[in-house]
């Protein structure tokens, strides 16, 4: 499920490298899932987060290890889906 279009730059936490400083841009999520937002800010999915991928669960790679602010979580691709995000070192270079 796709959530987002992100732009130059961007891109969805579902498709980030491992390792990778990354830092949280928007959060949308499909009108089905309308309770996603409310629960994603109440972890600490809210822009400006630093986030980073830890790791994806094999075989298949959902659910996701998810690092925002000083908490870990396991987020289901889907999920993660609707979080666009910005590389940490491009984040000057934003429009």
């Amino acid at each position: 499920m796709e959530c987002n279009q992100p732009g130059a730059g961007r891109t969805t936490l579902d498709h980030a490298q491992i390792g990778q400083a990354l830092t949280i841009l928007s959060v949308r999520v499909p009108k089905t899932s309308g309770e996603w937002e409310r629960w994603l800010e109440e972890i600490g999915f809210v822009p400006g987060e630093r986030v980073e991928l830890l790791a994806r669960a094999m075989p298949g790679g959902d659910p996701l290890a998810i690092r925002v602010g000083q908490s870990t979580f396991a987020l289901r691709c889907a999920e993660a889906a609707c979080i666009e995000v910005m590389p940490m070192s491009t984040q000057g270079a934003q429009a």
